[in-house]
């Protein structure tokens, strides 16, 4: 099928492009009155972060999530604020009640781990501003960032890392101080090198004509901080002499570069310049950005919980579409970069067998409201809603936050079937809810994220 081209909103990052086939806004049309499906829950409360909270109305994750190693936390939308609370709220039950030392973000490996290294000269709005995408520089996030900051000196600290591998000024700021010491001249040069590949990566003031000049100056740049890491290690290591993991993180963020320059960077390129008029289908997944990204990021997270975090549980905050666990299986008019193969391998799919057995996926869908796009602006959900699909179905539990554990005996008369849920409250995907989630955070009615200014 001849494909249509679709951008429902641009983004700061890859997944800020929706393509969808044959769809062009969130409407639906309506569809007859369906049998009331009968839903076995977990109503909770409050989303709302506090510092003395007791969590009666969490407990029960306890057994629900038993003994897993990785939490995946997602949503089905950036920009929504009581995603981020009550995604906040579960990140603070998890680390206090359970042992989740360590928070991954759905960032740059080099700007959350470098942050977190200088937390102690930060405060907790600083950490956020400087560790994890714009999408979620949100107010509502800060009293987790200030509880990141507070549990920081304590026993059992919450780790803060990231698992992406697309590049940003910031991790060039972070380079040049780090760097400055031993070489100021170098330090700015791996400044402005980070800057560089950021303008390529995204296409913001970058001549395609300069394409070959350009490629071989960040790949030879990042060889050289390479070297530059390796022949100075101890004067580097000097400035966290308490931190042993800060080395291998940036080591491993510095040979990401590269990979990406070497294998990813060119389709990039050209899926930023791709209109309505010229889309082309990609034909191999060593050609597909998304599969490519996630692909990488899958990589970076197995590696964090297989050498740097290997004694500790891990909970992972991202959007729906990563953490999922079967994306190839959707037949879904949703897929940011389109694929004559179908829908393509994503970062949750990705994972080794071994770890997706420890591991438990939660998805979160909302039913009514509004969120944002990665600009800050608002968007309604869409209102108009098939019957039986996973938001109604989940509305008809009459709660405003509920959970429903689909690994459980319960809820076989839809959880094993297909039904559709609407990705950034906006586009319907048919999908099996027990095929891609271990659990479904409901939220009744979203608002969008305050945006720090």
């Amino acid at each position: 099928m001849k494909p249509t081209f679709a951008k429902i909103m641009k983004f700061s990052t890859i997944c800020a492009i929706v393509t969808s086939i044959g769809i062009t806004s969130g409407t639906v049309s309506a569809a007859p009155a369906a049998k009331p499906v009968p839903v076995k829950s977990n109503p909770i409360q409050t989303i709302e972060f506090k510092t003395n909270d007791k969590f009666e109305d969490l407990r029960f994750l306890k057994n629900v999530i038993g003994n897993k190693k990785i939490v995946m936390i997602g949503e089905s939308s950036h920009g929504a604020a009581e995603f981020n609370k009550s995604k906040a709220r579960l990140v603070q039950f998890l680390h206090k009640e359970m042992g989740f030392n360590v928070l991954a973000f759905e960032s740059g490996l080099g700007d959350t781990s470098g942050t977190y290294a200088n937390i102690s000269k930060l405060t907790g709005e600083e950490t956020l501003r400087k560790s994890i995408y714009p999408v979620w520089h949100a107010k509502e996030l800060v009293p987790m960032f200030d509880y990141i900051k507070q549990q920081s000196t304590s026993k059992q600290p919450l780790i803060l890392t990231g698992f992406d591998m697309q590049p940003n000024p910031d991790f060039g700021r972070f380079m040049e101080t780090w760097f400055a010491p031993i070489d100021k001249q170098f330090a700015v040069e791996a400044k402005n090198l980070e800057k560089k590949l950021t303008n390529i990566y995204y296409n913001v003031d970058w001549n395609q004509a300069d394409w070959d000049q350009d490629y071989t100056y960040v790949l030879d740049g990042y060889t050289k901080i390479q070297k530059f890491m390796a022949e100075n290690e101890a004067a580097l290591q000097k400035d966290f002499p308490n931190n042993k993991t800060i080395m291998p993180i940036m080591k491993h963020v510095i040979a990401d570069r590269i990979y990406m320059i070497q294998n990813m960077l060119k389709y990039q390129v050209a899926y930023n310049n791709l209109t309505p008029e010229n889309y082309v289908v990609s034909k191999s997944l060593r050609e597909n950005v998304a599969y490519l990204r996630d692909e990488m990021m899958a990589s970076t997270l197995t590696w964090l919980v297989d050498n740097i975090y290997k004694d500790q549980k891990v909970i992972v905050w991202g959007h729906n579409y990563h953490v999922r666990k079967n994306n190839s299986v959707m037949d879904s008019p949703v897929q940011l970069h389109l694929y004559e193969g179908g829908s393509v391998q994503n970062m949750g799919e990705l994972m080794p067998s071994r770890l997706k057995q420890k591991t438990y996926t939660i998805g979160l869908f909302m039913y009514e409201g509004a969120t944002a796009g990665n600009d800050g602006k608002a968007m309604p959900v869409s209102t108009t809603k098939d019957p039986d699909s996973v938001e109604s179905i989940l509305k008809s539990t009459g709660k405003s936050y509920a959970f429903v554990d689909l690994t459980s005996p319960y809820n076989k008369e839809w959880k094993n079937s297909t039904h559709n849920g609407m990705y950034w409250g906006m586009i319907e995907e048919p999908f099996v809810p027990s095929q891609q989630y271990d659990g479904i955070l409901f939220i009744k009615k979203t608002t969008p994220s305050v945006y720090l200014k």
